[in-house]
């Protein structure tokens, strides 16, 4: 348990999107940066955007904001209770005590979790969904904000008025330049309200750019009844992850920062290039896995890993189409770091369902996976037949149906527009490709990638996943 204090310790950190994976990453640096090095007035107020996220009040309020965190290794298993979150607030019920808080002169930080569609990024054009009901309500209303450039708006704001420094925004999400993309997006936002203002934006708060990474599965009754029966605590809400845990991220902080180094971060002046080869390589492979593993049959990543089949495809994908496009890595090779990857999906205890991994795909895909694409399609040694496959899979799986007709829900804020093309289009990618804010004309009207495509997922569709895969890698 903590043996640091919790109570009057500031809280300079207020983190937007408390789910496992914050409470199994930026919150256990600070509990080490507390636990360890005593470091104060940096502990974590936690926020909860969605009403989605009353569950997690409830559990928090009632647990004084303590949990348990299980790391569960492929031999050893290791727990304790993380304390690093002080105090946590349900934005639905009080949004200007959010707005407040975030603007305090206490907090330094803004962090952010809220999932690659909560930032409202099109990705075809690189601009905020202006459009969208949840943006224009903030624009509208902002004293009831949905997205966080509401939120954030309207504390920097009060900074602003006041005469403040700016809190450094930052973004703990799985994309390319996530505090390149935070910022500008929160600009363009900001111009459509007070083009002044957004300009003070523009030039004086800072976002830095980070690499996280740790598989964090949800939290089911499993692992409350596991917590339970193993240490004897009733835990509303424990944290079940990896062993491994990294946290690359940019020195860029316009209102001072923890010393994080002294807890295994990687504070470094550019992030680039962990950030490609985190996002090609690990989640790009743990998506290609997900929608294969998911249409042939698989609960589990373990199990799909151990697929003969999708591992060396998954191998054979890394080595000839992703790995020649990414920039070199201090002191990292990337066949050993793919073969790691795989080790760590390999871990049964975790327990990680290959439809988590199939979440959210309309904001995943375009991050993780089709950018490799694009820069293939840009070579003259184009190669992508393998991307392809992947995309295939992708495509089947938004039909809501597995490959023995039975129906399941797709969890994407997109899921009723791409579960529509994916069924109106059947074994031709066309509805799908036609989505302009997921692809881009570049790759819609390449002829080639869209006759491989469409090769690739008519062999989805009549022979099934494995012998998809089978097809391809006998052709590389």
């Amino acid at each position: 348990v903590p043996t640091y204090p919790r109570e009057g310790v500031k809280q300079g950190i207020v983190h937007l999107g408390v789910g496992a994976f914050h409470r199994s990453h930026l919150a256990v640096f600070m509990q080490r940066l507390m636990e360890e090095h005593n470091v104060k007035d940096w502990s974590i107020c936690g926020v909860g955007l969605m009403k989605a996220d009353a569950l997690m009040r409830d559990a928090m309020d009632a647990q004084d904001c303590l949990y348990t965190l299980v790391e569960r290794g492929i031999k050893d298993t290791n727990a304790y209770i993380v304390g690093s979150i002080t105090a946590y607030m349900y934005a639905p019920d009080d949004p200007k005590a959010v707005i407040a808080k975030m603007a305090h002169p206490d907090t330094h930080i803004v962090s952010l979790t809220v999932t690659e569609n909560g930032y409202y990024h099109n990705e075809a054009t690189h601009s905020l969904m202006a459009d969208d009901a949840a943006i224009v309500n903030d624009l509208n209303h902002p004293e009831r904000p949905n997205t966080i450039y509401g939120y954030l708006y309207e504390a920097l704001l009060l900074r602003y008025k006041e005469g403040g420094h700016p809190f450094t925004i930052m973004s703990c999400d799985n994309m390319p330049q996530n505090g390149i993309t935070l910022k500008a997006m929160l600009v363009e936002f900001a111009k459509l309200k007070d083009p002044k203002f957004a300009a003070w934006i523009a030039d004086k708060v800072t976002a830095p750019n980070s690499m996280v990474d740790r598989v964090t599965p949800r939290c089911t009754d499993v692992e409350r009844k596991f917590v339970a029966d193993t240490y004897g605590i009733q835990d509303k809400c424990p944290v079940v992850a990896e062993p491994f845990i990294q946290w690359v991220l940019e020195d860029n902080f316009s209102d001072g920062r923890p010393p994080w180094e002294l807890v295994g971060v990687q504070v470094v002046k550019d992030v680039e290039s962990y950030e490609l080869m985190k996002l090609r390589l690990l989640n790009g492979g743990h998506s290609a896995m997900g929608y294969l593993g998911y249409l042939a049959g698989y609960t589990y990543i373990h199990e799909v890993v151990n697929d003969p089949t999708i591992n060396k495809y998954i191998r054979v994908l890394m080595h000839e189409e992703v790995i020649p496009l990414l920039p070199k890595v201090p002191g990292v090779d990337f066949e050993e770091y793919t073969a790691s990857v795989l080790e760590r999906f390999s871990n049964p205890a975790i327990q990680d369902t290959v439809a988590r991994i199939c979440l959210m795909g309309s904001g995943k895909m375009p991050k993780y996976v089709l950018p490799s694409i694009y820069e293939q399609l840009r070579r003259p040694d184009s190669k992508y037949k393998l991307l392809a496959v992947c995309v295939a899979g992708w495509f089947r799986y938004l039909t809501g149906k597995d490959m023995n007709g039975k129906p399941f829900e797709i969890e994407d804020p997109m899921a009723p527009i791409l579960q529509k093309a994916a069924v109106k289009g059947g074994s031709d990618p066309h509805e799908l490709l036609s989505i302009d804010c997921l692809f881009g004309p570049e790759l819609r009207d390449n002829k080639e990638f869209v006759a491989q495509l469409t090769h690739s997922l008519k062999a989805v569709y009549n022979e099934g996943p494995i012998a998809a895969v089978k097809e391809v890698l006998d052709q590389v």
